[in-house]
């Protein structure tokens, strides 16, 4: 290995092993929520990392030696990264549905997923064969051209058209994911996914930008011109490394957010929990699945903190309720802060009269705040917990009497 091939060794091996890692924490996300975009970012950051450990020049050489083809390291790497830009292509049209005529989306379905694998499959399978084809038919000299085998081999028909069709699958792949991440970050609200996505965009472009320089080095080189060769060897592999690893964090920033804001929901609802199953601790699921499956856990969590209100029905007093409405509108809590503070003194009232086994003589029919559509769900549950211990409702309950 040359002293000029060592940059690149280190970047690629580099690249490669932080998208191996990628692959593996998108692979263990989706085997505890099975969401179909967790798996295809899992394939694409295996397939990608294959490319970048195949590009690095020692073990360019390594796989070229060893199985006696010469190159062949170039037809892995480019049929690696060509099946990363399919599953790339499948994230696209997850990610950029069709619009309701109100201008909703609704949340991918199987049916959904298996539309745009039909859409996608065939193509770039179709793409990855006549590669294969195109390269085993090329007749390659028996030396090894790890950094400059596209520039080298441009003359020849066979091997450009093996570049073409792969930088054709390439880039239709790149510039869409780009075009999508962009739309859909000035869509959304939420600051966390729309830093992802803005980091998905830059690096998808810095990515595609890798074959615009190696298109024209690859046009140049086949027209007898070795100029633009600079553009192939190091300004390409450049900007498809840096960008690799922006997208890379864009993956990973948006999930450990997630992750942790899972964990602090969880703690969060701890004492809410603990006190709306003490009535009745058969609504707790037994067995609860090992690993940190947070997002099962505050899930399954809500459930049991709804059917303990909802066990406590009978218990709970329509006095106590609307006092705390009136007391909320007095502190000018606005209507979801109010709905969560009745709700609290409404559930420690009602276990105060089961444990007094003093029925309320008007009991309340309908739990404040049990209405809460599914997507605000957890945030009402959140705010319960947080008003559970407040002066505010042991001043409801110090007036209450049932």
């Amino acid at each position: 290995m040359s002293e000029a091939e060592t940059p690149f060794v280190l970047t690629y091996c580099t690249v490669g092993a932080v998208l191996y890692v990628l692959a593996i924490y998108k692979a263990r996300a989706w085997l505890n929520e099975r969401i179909p975009s967790l798996l295809l970012m899992a394939g694409s950051a295996l397939a990608s990392g294959t490319g970048f450990l195949a590009a690095a020049p020692t073990v360019y050489r390594w796989l070229g030696e060893t199985s006696n083809i010469p190159n062949l390291a170039t037809l892995i790497v480019y049929v690696s990264i060509t099946l990363s830009c399919a599953f790339f292509l499948v994230l696209v049209q997850l990610w950029s549905p069709p619009a309701s005529p109100t201008g909703a989306t609704s949340p991918v379905s199987q049916a959904d997923t298996r539309w745009a694998l039909r859409r996608v499959i065939p193509p770039y399978a179709a793409a990855v064969t006549v590669m294969t084809i195109l390269f085993l038919c090329a007749d390659l000299p028996a030396h090894e051209t790890p950094l400059t085998f596209d520039t080298t081999f441009a003359d020849r028909p066979v091997v450009l058209a093996f570049l073409l069709t792969y930088q054709t699958a390439y880039g239709w792949a790149l510039w869409s994911m780009a075009h999508v991440c962009l739309q859909r970050s000035r869509d959304v609200h939420d600051p966390v996914l729309r830093n992802s996505l803005r980091r998905m965009t830059v690096g998808s472009v810095l990515v595609a930008s890798y074959g615009l320089c190696k298109i024209i080095a690859i046009v140049g080189a086949a027209l007898g011109s070795t100029n633009f060769e600079p553009l192939s060897t190091s300004v390409g592999p450049a900007l498809a490394s840096f960008g690799g690893l922006i997208m890379a964090t864009g993956w990973a920033y948006a999930a450990l957010r997630t992750r942790r804001q899972r964990r602090r929901d969880f703690h969060a609802l701890e004492t809410l929990w603990t006190t709306a199953t003490r009535a009745d601790p058969g609504v707790i699921l037994p067995s609860p699945p090992r690993g940190q499956a947070w997002e099962f856990h505050v899930l399954r969590r809500t459930h049991e903190i709804r059917d303990g209100q909802l066990a406590l029905r009978g218990w709970t007093s329509q006095h106590t309720v609307d006092r705390a409405r009136r007391l909320a509108d007095q502190h000018g809590l606005d209507p979801t802060e109010r709905d969560a503070f009745a709700a609290a003194a409404a559930l420690r009232d009602a276990l105060r009269a089961l444990r007094t086994k003093r029925a309320p003589a008007q009991p309340c029919q309908i739990p404040p705040g049990i209405s809460v559509p599914p997507h605000a769900e957890r945030q009402h549950l959140i705010a319960v917990a947080h008003y559970l211990d407040s002066p505010l409702v042991t001043e409801v309950l110090g007036g209450s009497k049932g």
